[in-house]
Order: C-alpha cells, then structure tokens, then sequence
C-alpha cells in the first residue's frame, strides 16, 4: 500500500539574518530529501535587507548543491513578516502550483 506525500512550500522570510537562513536550510536538507525535492519548495524572500544576506544565501544555495530545491526572492519592499510569506504564496498561486501545504518558517 502506498501513502501519497503531500507537497509542501516551505517560505523562509530573511531580514538582515543570512547566515542563520543558511543555518535553517541546512537543517532543512535531510527533511526535503526524505520528503522528496519534487514534494518539497523552500523560497526564501528577502525583505530588502540592505546587507550582504542575498549573496550569502544564494552562494550557500548554489555551494551546497540545494538550487532544485531552494531559491531566494528579493522583496520590492520591506513589508514585515506577513508581506514576505504573502509574496511567496501568491507567486505559487499565480503560477497554480499546487502545493498541499505552506509552511511559514523563521530562520531562528
């Protein structure tokens, strides 16, 4: 008998903490790999961040091998905390990608 996996967004919003997204993200790496890459997203979205957390985040991304799994979006603005997960889910909705779930994640 098989069990069917749900797919599942997991949205990580950043501000001014890169290094601890990293952190996040590769706590996250055994779990998107058990789960399946094809079941599991992770957008990280940059709420304008103004340091050097973009570079960190996508070289660590691009370094570790995690790009079919894990992105990062840049935010026009820094809307908070519900503007950066909202971002995330309306560019999967827009794009009707049908993911079962959305994990909202802090990087701490």
């Amino acid at each position: 008998m098989s069990t069917l996996q749900p797919e599942i967004l997991v949205v990580i919003v950043n501000y001014r903490v890169g290094a601890l997204v990293v952190d996040c993200l590769r706590s996250l790496k055994a779990e998107v790999h058990a789960h399946g890459a094809r079941l599991a997203d992770v957008v990280v979205v940059d709420n304008q961040s103004g340091d050097d957390s973009v570079v960190t985040m996508r070289d660590a991304i691009w370094r570790e091998g995690w790009q079919d799994w894990a992105r990062v979006v840049e935010s026009p603005v820094n809307g908070g905390f519900a503007f950066g997960n909202n971002l995330a889910v309306r560019e999967a909705l827009a794009r009707r990608a049908t993911y079962d779930y959305f994990w909202l994640l802090n990087p701490d």
